[in-house]
């Protein structure tokens, strides 16, 4: 007898069951393409269990997801359409994740969210020059038209994924809002594969204490601690693993690699695995290939210098400011190298805090409506977590300089000079 379902084995969630047209989604070449790439793009330099994959992550949201959408009253179309936008919301990440993502924005002004929404609507394609001559690929069906057939409205799950359902707002919120189906996922998952204890959190008690009220999701009084622990084991997992110092060196130091490309087109880089990257890199020149060989063996640049939050001041806000800018950070860097005699793209400067807010505009977000009898209040009003956790300062430097470590005492030395000139 032939089955209508597969079920696969997640290493957080146990079986998860998938059925119908979603067993069709999975095999698109646009969700397999996610098993190449890894979550936490180079976490594994500093945590060497955290080579799970983007499609894994899926996965788990796609279950997530599932088990929400029971737990409210949902119709099942709108069941549907979050499963569907669940399942399918990274699937205009690029190689290594978010490590890339602000080359893409910097330059074309878009990122992994509105390649997403172009896969779906068919507009964009995950392809490379002459990989659909393979017989294999003759009858391909894109998402689109998956999507299509079963009578999906294609606009309402990009919308979901965007966060910005119109009418019924709660749908957007599931999947894009201070606490959603994302996030329980990748925090329970990446906590689990780094071995970081931060980000156990109780998801079930989570799932039984939300609901819908005025249009919009809100957490009743009794699930104040679920969603406190939440909001805890995000921000831990932002300062402890996702912007932990020597990981974002690695990720540093291959963004260099690609924006040192003259006249580089990002998007073409975009499509491709983390594997077809690094051999791609390693073919484009000497500097390419030295940082890609320097990570293969962990022998990365060290930090020289560094401005932590709480030297924060008038002085030094502007130039932070100023540095945000990537043609004038890309020059700050240049003068340091001709100044200092140190090779060309051997001096980064990072400012994260600009490139954390794009990619995780939640990290600010900890208020929740909160259903109290007969009323409903700001979760900040039942307790200080939420105020406390908004204004801790992630990640803990606001500018950091980081070379070889031959260079680190040469550019300590004239740093503050060259920065303020």
């Amino acid at each position: 007898m032939k089955m209508n379902h597969k079920i696969i084995r997640d290493s957080i969630h146990g079986n998860i069951k998938v059925s119908g047209f979603f067993i069709e989604l999975i095999e698109t070449p646009e969700i397999q393409r996610l098993s190449n790439i890894k979550q936490l793009g180079l976490a594994h330099l500093v945590f060497p269990g955290a080579h799970h994959t983007r499609l894994e992550h899926s996965l788990g949201t796609f279950y997530m997801a599932t088990m929400l959408s029971d737990s409210l009253p949902l119709v099942p179309d709108e069941k549907t359409s979050l499963m569907c936008a669940a399942l399918l919301h990274d699937i205009g990440h690029g190689p290594f994740s978010h490590t890339l993502e602000s080359l893409l924005r910097d330059s074309l002004h878009v990122d992994h969210v509105d390649l997403t929404r172009k896969l779906i609507e068919g507009d964009y394609s995950i392809f490379h020059e002459d990989e659909r001559n393979f017989p294999a690929f003759a009858n391909y069906q894109g998402i689109k038209d998956i999507l299509e057939r079963q009578g999906i409205d294609i606009h309402r799950i990009t919308q979901i994924i965007s966060g910005k359902v119109k009418e019924q707002v709660y749908l957007g919120q599931l999947l894009n809002s201070v606490i959603d189906v994302d996030q329980l996922d990748y925090l329970l998952r990446d906590s689990h594969y780094t071995g970081v204890a931060y980000g156990m959190i109780d998801s079930q008690r989570f799932f039984q204490t939300i609901g819908i009220y005025d249009n919009r999701l809100a957490i009743h009084r009794k699930g104040v601690g679920s969603v406190e622990n939440v909001l805890m084991a995000r921000s831990l997992m932002y300062s402890s693993v996702y912007f932990h110092k020597t990981v974002r060196i690695g990720e540093l130091m291959l963004s260099k690699a690609i924006e040192m490309i003259h006249d580089i087109d990002p998007l073409p880089y975009f499509k491709m695995t983390d594997a077809e990257l690094v051999n791609a890199l390693k073919e484009k020149g000497s500097f390419q290939k030295e940082i890609i060989t320097r990570l293969k063996y962990r022998q990365l640049f060290k930090q020289a210098y560094m401005l932590s939050a709480h030297q924060r001041d008038e002085r030094t806000s502007a130039l932070i400011k100023s540095l945000e800018d990537p043609l004038i950070r890309q020059k700050k860097e240049q003068a340091f190298e001709q100044t200092l005699n140190i090779p060309s793209g051997h001096v980064i400067i990072d400012i994260p805090r600009r490139e954390l807010l794009q990619a995780e505009p939640r990290i600010t977000e900890t208020d929740i409506p909160v259903v109290d009898e007969t009323h409903i209040e700001p979760l900040s009003a039942f307790t200080p977590v939420a105020d406390a956790i908004r204004i801790r300062s992630i990640p803990d430097w606001d500018l950091m300089i980081i070379t070889d470590e031959q260079y680190k005492e040469k550019i300590l030395d004239h740093a503050d000079q060259l920065l303020f000139e």
